[in-house]
């Protein structure tokens, strides 16, 4: 009998135990992966409030959006293209979990309680007391005239904005002009803070951006975004063709003068000429 008892113990805590590891790795995940943009009983920020989700969805098609919500949009789901066109067509990336991993991301949001006794209808705009100044740094930053502190690499180098201050911009990633009317400022400063896209998650990993940095990018977006009506970047596109035209064609009348002058025959043949003559 006490044997029983003891295997039965045993069973018991080897469960409580998996149990314990499954949450930390819920909660694990979901901070690295799903905090930047969604909440648990906080409200909205970039994305939806999560709380109560496996109410509103069935578990499948959750591990499916988790996984690859792309996906299940091109797919033509109605649910998943109904989510995408609340939120402004803005895509969830997809994301490297198994199917053991979403269910304990899914798990973690289920019981997790750390929101329950929030009350959150306004959550106060980091942006409050940002000033000009702030604007003017996030400028730097941005266009990389100003290093960033951890050595990251600068926005301008994979995206772009509307900004009349701005020569150069990137054409790797997203343009950023309307980001912030998208997301506001608890979106914007969430992703800087935690980059949940793959790419820029590796880019910065080692090099994350410091709280000051952060808030002054962000006032830096939500300027290009108010502003980007009465900006018009100049396009140096045909200004560029014409003068690479020119000095194509500069270099080529070149070439072909000095083709023509060119020497038609060797030094030596010179030599042995004059040596003929004098001879004869």
């Amino acid at each position: 009998m006490k044997f029983y008892q003891k295997r039965n113990f045993l069973v018991i805590i080897g469960v409580l135990a998996f149990m314990v590891i499954k949450a930390d790795e819920g909660k694990e995940l979901f901070t690295k992966l799903c905090s930047p943009c969604h909440t648990i009983n906080k409200g909205r920020l970039v994305g939806p409030d999560l709380a109560n989700i496996s109410d509103k969805r069935s578990p499948e098609w959750l591990v499916s959006f988790i996984q690859s919500s792309q996906t299940l949009i091109a797919s033509g789901d109605e649910e998943a293209n109904a989510v995408y066109k609340e939120y402004n067509n803005l895509l969830m990336p997809d994301q490297p979990v198994s199917t053991s991993q979403a269910n304990a991301i899914l798990d973690y949001i289920k019981n997790d309680r750390s929101g329950d006794q929030e009350t959150i209808s306004v959550t106060q705009d980091i942006l409050t007391n940002t000033t000009a100044e702030n604007i003017i740094e996030g400028r730097l930053l941005f266009s990389g005239k100003k290093p960033l502190t951890n050595g990251g690499a600068s926005c301008i180098s994979c995206h772009n904005v509307k900004d009349d201050h701005i020569f150069s911009n990137g054409t790797l990633a997203k343009d950023l002009t309307e980001t912030y009317e998208i997301m506001g400022s608890a979106g914007v400063s969430a992703i800087l803070n935690s980059p949940p896209f793959p790419v820029m998650a590796v880019t910065y990993a080692d090099n994350k951006l410091t709280k000051e940095e952060i808030l002054d990018l962000t006032a830096y977006l939500r300027s290009v975004s108010k502003e980007r009506y009465y900006q018009h970047p100049a396009d140096f596109g045909i200004t560029f063709a014409v003068y690479g035209i020119f000095v194509f064609v500069m270099l080529l009348l070149s070439i072909i003068v000095l083709y023509i002058k060119r020497k038609k025959k060797s030094v030596n043949q010179d030599i042995f000429n004059r040596q003929t003559t004098v001879t004869n």
